[in-house]
């Protein structure tokens, strides 16, 4: 284990301290990215949730609750799963925005929305610094600090800043960690291991109180103790890992206080609602419902490699840690091995999980964007001015994508444009359906679906199981309608990949196109990736990369020659004998 100083010269330090204000800005400007709609699931959920607090911290009949009451018991207003409802994310991030927003007034939808986006956004940005101080750790500061610029254009986390989840909370919180474990590992007195151990459990604490998967961080600080054993001795080993044990304990006790049953601070025993919820996560990844279906229409691990390295690390990382297996040392020294250890929990549950979303392989981008450090060292200064550039011009994609040009806020911007007493069908209840909220030119109050009764909406309900009373229902539906709206490609996308389950649907969804439907598209978005000068077609990719913020939106208006009989009996030719 080299014992490296972290002493980079003075003119790389100024240079960090603008490269992580510029990546900090460019993260807020997308805060507004879909014009606070409330379009992502997640976050709705999240909202929901810091509300119910804010009602509880100025409601007066709790007024005499005790902090402990507060804190430390889950009949708590705090208590996320308070009225038996159900929360399965961890409770720092919701606690820290909630009391934030209400300290400073911003109690509204809006505000609280906001605000949880731009302390993911300073949060993001606090990583870059943290994958500086790791990459420091593995070569030179120069280098470091070109790393340091990469994780600044990786579109997942470009993309992750802006929502108010938990996501870029639990990266923040284990990168940081993972800064203190490799100090840890390099320390060379008893006192400043038990320094760093504390310090690294109390992240390491906060990382598992923003979600579960924190637990991951036990890996690199096993490897930062045995490196402990080597260099000092097996009893500041051992107090080097009872000192870290406590300070995660401690840690997670005061930060995910309702994980527990209480009442005080030492009522230790586990809630029941956070053991079910626990166990809901299992059952949520086995339920049949539309969510999971993309995964059961065959994405395999090949191709969740593939959207990972477009879209979660970047191809330019991608191919730089590409590049690394060709050197071993460059990727496999301890210090490299403590980083490698953690983002393969990451990588391994993309590869085997039954929901390989992009969003939950978020830990591992600071330590992958680290790791290319000691490659981009061995770069030539073209070749590494050239890496950049390419990193920072595919990243860019990503920071379009949050220019307020939603698809779906532009199609409804466009449907209130038309005629008061229109029918508009959507697909289904589940998903956004159109209009969503929106803010319209020269108008200060948001508009949303039923606003002085201008529309009337009915629902398809696509997702329900293909028969000829779903034939009939549909033809019947668009018969009566002036504009048939399709949100995403949540349904498009997806059922017709079940051919044996929906052959009907594939049917519909084929015939949509057709001048057979008499339907003729009159507004549609498909807006892929938007890197600069070269428009990049992502429907293939991930749908949870896709749907929140640029999902494919098509409108169509029904014509005169429509004919519900024969719509639904071309429908009903699909069905199986």
């Amino acid at each position: 284990m080299r014992h490296l100083r972290f002493d980079p010269p003075l003119p790389i330090l100024l240079a960090m301290a603008v490269l992580v204000a510029l990546a900090t800005y460019v993260r807020l400007q997308g805060s507004y990215w879909d014009g606070t709609a409330g379009l992502h699931p997640d976050e709705r959920h999240m909202l929901f949730v810091s509300l119910d607090m804010m009602r509880g911290l100025d409601d007066p009949s709790f007024a005499h609750l005790s902090f402990s009451d507060w804190w430390f018991s889950l009949g708590s207003p705090a208590n996320p799963r308070a009225e038996n409802g159900g929360y399965v994310y961890g409770e720092f991030p919701y606690l820290t925005v909630t009391l934030l927003g209400w300290l400073s007034g911003n109690t509204g939808w809006d505000d609280v929305m906001i605000l949880g986006r731009q302390v993911s956004a300073v949060l993001d940005g606090s990583i870059v610094l943290a994958v500086f101080v790791m990459a420091c750790a593995l070569t030179n500061a120069r280098a470091a600090m070109a790393s340091a610029l990469l994780y600044a254009a990786v579109p997942t986390a470009l993309q992750l800043s802006n929502f108010y989840t938990v996501d870029t909370w639990l990266a923040a919180m284990s990168a940081w960690s993972l800064c203190v474990i490799l100090a840890l590992a390099r320390s060379r007195t008893p006192h400043r291991a038990l320094a760093f151990a504390a310090l690294g459990g109390v992240l390491a604490g906060l990382a598992v109180a923003s979600k579960i998967t924190g637990l991951a961080l036990a890996l690199p600080m096993s490897l930062a103790l045995f490196a402990v054993l080597r260099q000092q001795s097996w009893r500041v080993a051992a107090g080097v890992m009872l000192v870290a044990a406590l300070a995660v304990l401690v840690t997670f006790r005061l930060a995910n206080p309702f994980a527990f049953s209480g009442p005080g601070v030492f009522g230790l025993m586990p809630s029941p609602g956070w053991l079910a919820d626990m166990k809901s996560l299992t059952n949520m990844t086995q339920q049949d419902w539309p969510p999971n279906w993309q995964w059961m229409a065959g994405y395999g691990p090949l191709r969740f490699i593939r959207d990972f390295a477009l879209f979660g690390i970047g191809p330019v990382v991608a191919l730089l840690l590409l590049a690394g297996l060709r050197h071993p040392r460059a990727l496999f020294r301890a210090p490299q091995m403590m980083l490698l250890s953690f983002a393969a929990v990451f990588l391994l549950q993309g590869l085997t999980a039954a929901i390989p979303a992009l969003r939950y392989s978020a830990p591992a981008l600071p330590a992958l964007a680290a790791l290319s450090a000691p490659i981009l060292a061995a770069l030539g200064l073209p070749a590494a001015i050239l890496t950049i550039a390419l990193a920072l011009w595919w990243g860019a994609g990503a920071v379009r994508l949050h220019d307020s040009q939603h698809p779906r806020l532009l199609a409804s911007r466009w449907i209130w444009t038309a005629p008061k007493g229109s029918v508009i069908v959507n697909e289904t209840g589940w998903d956004e359906g159109l209009p969503t909220q929106v803010y319209l030119p020269s108008v200060k109050d948001k508009r949303w679906p039923g606003f002085e009764d201008r529309f009337t909406y009915l629902t398809l309900d696509i997702v329900a199981p293909d028969s000829a009373e779903k034939a009939e229902r549909i033809a019947t539906m668009i018969g009566q309608s002036d504009f048939v709206a399709i949100s995403s490609g949540r349904q498009r996308e997806v059922m017709p990949r079940l051919p044996d389950r929906f052959p009907m649907t594939k049917a519909y969804y084929e015939l949509l196109d057709t001048p057979q439907s008499c339907l003729n598209i009159v507004w549609s978005a498909a807006r892929g990736y938007p890197l600069p000068l070269l428009p990049f077609d992502d429907t293939f990719a991930q749908e949870p990369w896709r749907v929140y913020d640029h999902p494919n939106v098509t409108i169509y208006a029904r014509l005169p020659c429509f004919n519900a009989d024969d719509f639904a009996r071309r429908l009903e030719a699909a069905l199986p004998d």
